[in-house]
Parts: structure tokens; sequence; C-alpha cells
């Protein structure tokens, strides 16, 4: 395995073993940590990322690799994780006892329990680039743990303390000059955040989603200019989506839990925009998007925001509505979807992956389905009402992977070599459909 592979593969060693791991994550945590060689060319972090994530699954490092074209997920079995382990040697650490000691040549940490963090790290050090929690920072005295971490830790690269319950994020926090990701997300207990952590210039990822009593964002994120993934929830009624358009390297957005907002984006230019995730806004209404203001947006999802007009998603005016380039497109737990909205025909000639799950009231694909030419990813889960794809799926030439599970009526319909409307869809090269009751008595 090359150094640079290496390096990478031992990181894997941070997390529980069997634990989900997605490329967006991965991806973010290794350049955090100087892992990805940019080269000359115009390949991006991104692609890059993907490099080393395909060599080790040619390698048979990465287990239950699922693809959705734009991002992957994954997980690290037993064996691997033991290899991982292995390959960190002395440098990464993964704490799960008291009776652990942590060398001085540890550089990356992480912890089952913040308990043990605070009866195990006693000293200061400027080796420790990582301290993360992979299961959540739950528990314990989280200001102490906060306070160790700014005090010793000086030259942090990533602090992942996802799922802590500290009130107050102190302003010493812009002591870490060299931090470039912080996690403080599912924190049911933050206010505010102090307005100097916009003082972080070399800060590349800020997740303050699912923190549910975030009464406002912090003044001047302008100033974040190296930030290119930030996920946040606030109470805000207006959302300061200018201040946050003027992140120019920005590629990663979530717009999580934001109850008081009714329209977003309206008007507001993200240039570098590429991914783009609203997840939980019950209030959300409008969500204006279009080519203009979105050049480079390639993945969408959109999850439980029951008031969204989905055929409204890309604005009222039929000038604003030019063509998005998506390739992903993911449609969750919205039961207001009836019908796919009409104005994803416009990806036809970009789409790769369509993803609906848990929409508990659509029935069918339309006929235009047949258009998306390049989809090669097809995913219906938990939709019960959903009876039958269109006559001419076989029209999708492209169509690779069709994942059918938890709609009993479409299971059993195409079912594998027995369902009535198996040869549709036989020509697939990769297809899961789960068996629904009774199938197997059929069978017999």
């Amino acid at each position: 395995m090359p150094s640079y592979l290496r390096q990478c593969f031992a990181l894997f060693s941070l997390y529980p073993k069997d634990h989900q791991i997605d490329s967006y994550k991965i991806t973010a945590l290794w350049e955090a940590l100087g892992l990805i060689a940019l080269p000359t060319t115009n390949r991006t972090r991104e692609d890059v990322g993907n490099q080393y994530l395909h060599e080790l699954l040619s390698r048979s490092f990465l287990q239950d690799f699922e693809n959705f074209d734009t991002f992957y997920g994954f997980r690290i079995h037993d064996l691997v994780h033991d290899l991982a382990l292995f390959v960190a040697k002395d440098e990464c650490l993964q704490v799960t006892s008291d009776s652990q000691n942590i060398s001085d040549n540890v550089r990356h940490l992480s912890f089952t329990k913040s308990s043990l963090f605070e009866n195990l790290v006693t000293k200061e050090t400027a080796a420790v680039r990582t301290v993360l929690f992979p299961i959540g920072a739950t528990v314990t005295n989280n200001e102490a743990l906060l306070n160790i971490c700014l005090s010793k830790f000086k030259c942090l690269r990533v602090l992942d303390l996802h799922g802590s319950t500290f009130r107050t994020l102190p302003r010493t926090i812009t002591k870490l000059k060299h931090l470039r990701y912080l996690d403080i997300s599912r924190n049911p207990c933050i206010k505010r955040l102090p307005d100097s952590i916009c003082k972080l210039q070399s800060l590349q990822v800020l997740s303050v989603n699912g923190c549910m009593e975030l009464e406002a964002l912090p003044k001047g994120l302008r100033k974040l200019i190296s930030l290119w993934c930030f996920q946040f929830s606030t109470k805000q009624s207006i959302l300061p989506l200018s201040e946050i358009a003027n992140l120019g390297s920005l590629e990663f957005l979530t717009v999580e839990s934001c109850n008081n907002v009714e329209s977003i984006f309206g008007g507001v230019k993200f240039p570098a925009l590429k991914t783009l995730l609203v997840w939980h806004c019950q209030t959300l209404k409008y969500l204006l998007l279009n080519d203009q203001n979105f050049p480079k947006l390639e993945t969408l999802m959109v999850n439980n925001c029951r008031n969204l007009d989905l055929e409204l998603l890309k604005g009222d005016h039929e000038e604003e509505s030019s063509k998005l380039k998506l390739k992903f497109i993911g449609f969750i737990n919205l039961s207001q979807l009836v019908v796919l909205p009409k104005w994803l025909q416009e990806a036809a000639n970009s789409l790769r992956c369509l993803y609906v799950s848990n929409c508990h009231n659509i029935e069918t694909f339309p006929d235009w389905l047949a258009t998306l030419i390049h989809l090669k990813t097809l995913t219906i889960k938990n939709c019960p009402k959903f009876v039958s794809l269109p006559d001419n799926i076989l029209h999708l030439s492209a169509l690779e992977n069709l994942r059918i599970e938890g709609c009993p009526d479409l299971c059993k319909k195409y079912a594998p070599h027995v369902g009535k409307f198996w040869p549709r869809i036989s020509h697939i090269k990769n297809i899961f459909i789960d068996e629904p009751e009774g199938l197997e008595e059929e069978r017999e």
C-alpha cells in the first residue's frame, strides 16, 4: 500500500468496528489533516478523496459499499479494522477503557465515552492533531472536556464533539489557530456561538446542525475564508444567506431544523456549492433554486420538510427556471410527494441517481422517467403505496443498480424470476429486492 494511502487507511482505526462511514466525512477528515494532496491539474478534493476510496475498495478494505454517484457509504469490518490498528501503530488510538495509556507519539485520539477523555488526558501536548467521539460526546461534564481541549492541544486540526451538552463555546476557541474541522452538532443546550469563532480562518468544516436551541448564527461568517462545508440549525426567521453566500469556497451546505423559516435562497448566488441538504425544516414552503445561482449544484437531498411545495422548488418564474445539472436527487420523509415534480425532467442529461425513501403517498413514477437517459442508480425504500414502475423502464439503458425494499406490492410484482413484471427489469446488472411476506410460501 502506498504511503499516502496507508496514512488515510490508518485513520479508520479511530472508529468502532462496523461503524457506518460516508465519503463526505472521511474526505473532510483527510483534508483537514493534510492527507489529500491536490495536484496542479483541475482535480478537486472530492476527486482525490474518491480515488483514495476506490483504491481501498479495490483492495477489499471497504465493506457494504454503496455508490450514490456523488458520494459513498461503507463500513470497516473486524479483520480490516484490526489491520488499520496495525498500520496506525502508535499514531492513532481509540480509547475504550481507563486502563489504556496515551503515549507521547499519539497524534489522533478517539474516545468511546467522554469520561475516558477526562480521566486519561492529563498533560499538555503539541503532538495531538485529532480528538473525536465517533458515537457522540454524551454525558459527564462537557465544559471540562472542552476546556481540556482548548488548554492542552494547541495544534489541533480536528475537534469532533458532536452530541455534547456544553452551554457555551468559549471565546478562547480562537486559540486553536490551526483548527480546520469543528463539529459540535447535536448539542441540545447551546444557545449562542461567539462571534470570535469567525476568526478561525483555517476552518474548513463547521457543523452546528441539530443544535435545536441555537438562537442565531455568529456574525462575520464571511471571514471564514477557508470554509467549504457548513452545516447549521438556527431559530432565526431570516437566515444570513448573503453572508453565507460570500463564503467563496463553500461546496457543501446543510440547512437543518430551521423551523421559523418559510423561504430560502431567493436571489442569492452560491457559485461553488455542489451539495445541498435541507432537513427537518417544518415551516419551509419555498426552496428557490436555479442554474444562475447554483451553477455547480450536483447533489440535492430534501428530508422531512412537510410544508415544502416540491413543484415550486425551483421558483415561481419561468425565467428563473434554467436547468440545474443535478447528479443526485433524494426525497426522504415527504408525505406530500405523490408524483415526482416535473422540473426533475430538466436534469435528464445529468441525473445519475434517484433516491426516494419513506414517502408514504407516492404510488408510481411518471412515464417521463424514461427520459432520464443517464440514470444509473434507482432506489425506492419504505414507500408502502408504491405499486408499479413505468412500462417503459426498459428505455433506461444506463440503469445499472435497482434497489426496492419496504414496498410490499412492488416487491411482489418485481420479485426476481417469479414476479409478474420481473422480465421488465431482469436486464439490470445489480438488483436488490427484499422478499415480501408470503412470497416464500408461494414459491413452495
